[in-house]
């Protein structure tokens, strides 16, 4: 395990964070009383509500000296997914997490290129310019957001690597342990790890108890067609073979648990554990600008072979 320490942060703008405003207090409310009297009715609005990503930071740019890529496309089951690419060379792709976009993996890229990878971004379904799955605009799943990642890779070669954060960990996981996605090496940021341990802080958020949380759960099942434990990073790894992993996390990350990490780095034979500081409550999403991280993960790449 490798410690870092903040103090070489690129700067972020604290305003454009990407932290997640707390839940509406009149929603906690009403899903106290559906909690009481209906909790049907609040398991299928959990359900909808865990399904639709939140608009994080939609102003982000990339960042100076990277100018717009060359459009790009993939599809899987007729949805389009949108990206982009620069450079030539082996493909390394940037899989942003649960409401992200393309930009906020972009410090990796002129640094790739200049090592002589192509650099592929894109956007998950019903992110920013991707077309929705099979739910409503705005909405979907760790599943979809698998199927399209095994789709650009399938479309746009085998990856040397993948730098993925959050929830983008786990769909490119997925998409090699379930989907067959080749994929090289790994930089995993701050991946999601056990899907009930997000369901439990889910529900704290929202403010229901364990009557929605099961029928949360029960409706999460049936939606994707596997079970929790499916999607569990450990097992995932597993599957996928356990490919050459570098993991990122920050203690203080409020949105994925450190632990969740330990676990994962334990499980996978040969994987590295780089363990930032100092990050706060914004490690989440200000690791993505963290020179030490950024510098981890571009070693770990290493040249193109």
């Amino acid at each position: 395990m490798v410690e870092s320490s903040s103090e070489h942060d690129v700067v972020l703008d604290v305003e454009g964070s990407g932290v997640q405003p707390p839940v509406d207090p009149k929603i906690r409310k009403q899903f106290a009383l559906l909690e009481r009297f209906a909790p049907p009715i609040g398991s299928r609005w959990a359900t909808e509500l865990w399904c639709t990503p939140p608009i994080i930071e939609q102003s982000l740019r990339m960042p100076p000296g990277v100018g717009p890529g060359e459009p790009l496309e993939a599809h899987w089951d007729g949805h389009r997914v949108a990206g982009e690419s620069w450079g030539d060379g082996p493909p390394v792709y940037l899989v942003h997490g649960w409401g992200g976009r393309r930009p906020h993996l972009g410090m990796f890229i002129k640094p790739l290129v200049q090592a002589g990878y192509r650099v592929i971004a894109f956007d998950l379904p019903s992110h920013n310019e991707s077309d929705p799955g099979a739910l409503a605009p705005g909405r979907t799943t760790a599943i979809e957001c698998a199927d399209a990642v095994a789709a650009v890779i399938r479309e746009h070669g085998p990856a040397h690597a993948v730098v993925a954060h959050s929830l983008g960990a786990n769909a490119t996981t997925m998409a090699a342990a379930v989907n067959g996605a080749k994929v090289g090496r790994l930089v995993l940021l701050a991946p999601m790890g056990d899907y009930p341990m997000y369901l439990d802080l889910f529900a704290a958020r929202h403010n229901f108890g364990p009557r929605i949380r099961a029928g949360l759960q029960r409706r999460l099942v049936r939606r994707i067609g596997m079970s929790l434990e499916d999607t569990n990073m450990v097992n995932l790894g597993a599957r996928a073979g356990h490919p050459p992993l570098l993991l990122i996390h920050d203690p203080d990350d409020p949105d994925s648990p450190y632990s969740s990490s330990e676990k994962l780095a334990a499980s996978w034979p040969g994987s590295e554990l780089l363990t930032t500081k100092g990050l706060g409550k914004l490690a989440h999403y200000r690791m993505l600008r963290h020179r030490p991280a950024i510098n981890a993960g571009l070693e770990f790449i290493g040249s193109p072979a």
